[in-house]
C-alpha cells in the first residue's frame, strides 16, 4: 500500500511536489510516518505567477514571479528588466512587459534606416551604356585616377576597365565622366526620396504609419 503526501520546502514553505509513501513508512502500529515537510492536504490547482505556500494549516496561493523579470513606471524603451528572487507581489506599478518605444523614439529610428538605405544604395554599382560599374570608394578613387590618366593621353586615349560584373570595357575619360554624372543625378533622386520619406516620418501620428514609410526608388535609380 502506497499513500501520496505532498511537500513543502523548509526555509519558505513553498509546495516542492508530491511523494509517495510505502510500507517502509509506516510504524509497527500501521500508522502512516509522515515527514516533517509533508502534509496530506493537496494543494490548489497550479496558476500562472502563483504558488501555494503552507501556513502550518492550509496551502495559501501566493505570488510567485521568481526568474522574471519586471520593470517600473519610469523605465524607458531598452532599460534592463530587474530579476524577480523573492516570493510576493511585484513592487507598486511594475509590469512583466518591457517598455515599448514611444512614437518618437520610433521615429528616430525609422529615419536612421531609411538614411542607411540611401547611402546604401548610393554606392551601388552604377549602369552606363548597358554595363554595371562599380561606385564604391576604392571604384571612385581608381574612376578620378583614370580619368587623370587619360587626359594626360590625351583625347582619343581609352583604357580596359573591369567591370562590376569582372568583364571588361573600353572607357575614355568623357566615359569615366559620364559615369560621375549618372551617379550625382542617381544621389540626387535618392536624397530627394529621402527627404520626402523623412517628411512622411515626421508627420506619422501611429508607429504603424511609422513603420509604413518606404524610401522610394532601386538600386537602379
Amino acid at each position: 500500500m502506497t499513500k501520496k503526501v505532498y511537500q513543502f520546502d523548509i526555509e519558505n514553505k513553498t509546495y516542492k511536489g508530491e511523494l509517495i509513501l510505502d510500507d517502509s513508512d509506516k510504524s509497527p502500529s500501521g500508522a502512516w510516518n509522515i515527514p516533517g515537510d509533508c502534509v496530506e492536504v493537496a494543494p490548489p490547482a497550479e496558476k500562472e505567477n502563483y504558488i501555494p505556500v503552507w501556513d502550518g494549516e492550509k496551502w495559501v496561493e501566493t505570488e510567485d514571479y521568481r526568474k522574471k523579470e519586471y520593470w517600473l513606471p519610469e523605465d524607458k524603451y531598452g532599460t534592463p528588466g530587474r530579476e524577480v528572487k523573492e516570493i510576493g507581489p511585484l513592487p507598486e506599478g511594475a509590469t512583466l512587459t518591457p517598455p515599448e518605444q514611444t512614437l518618437d523614439e520610433v521615429k528616430v529610428i525609422k529615419k536612421s534606416v531609411l538614411k542607411a538605405e540611401r547611402n546604401q544604395k548610393e554606392v551601388l554599382p552604377i549602369e552606363y551604356n548597358g554595363t554595371g560599374f562599380d561606385y564604391d570608394e576604392k571604384a571612385r578613387d581608381r574612376i578620378n585616377a583614370a580619368i587623370i590618366a587619360l587626359d594626360m593621353a590625351g583625347a582619343e586615349a581609352t583604357l580596359q576597365w573591369t567591370t562590376a560584373d569582372n568583364t571588361n570595357a573600353t572607357v575614355t575619360a568623357q566615359d569615366l565622366r559620364n559615369i560621375i554624372a549618372a551617379v550625382a543625378m542617381r544621389s540626387n533622386t535618392l536624397h530627394e526620396q529621402y527627404r520626402t520619406a523623412k517628411e512622411a516620418v515626421n508627420a506619422a501620428e501611429t508607429k504603424e504609419e511609422v513603420e509604413a514609410v518606404t524610401l522610394e526608388g532601386n538600386a537602379d535609380v
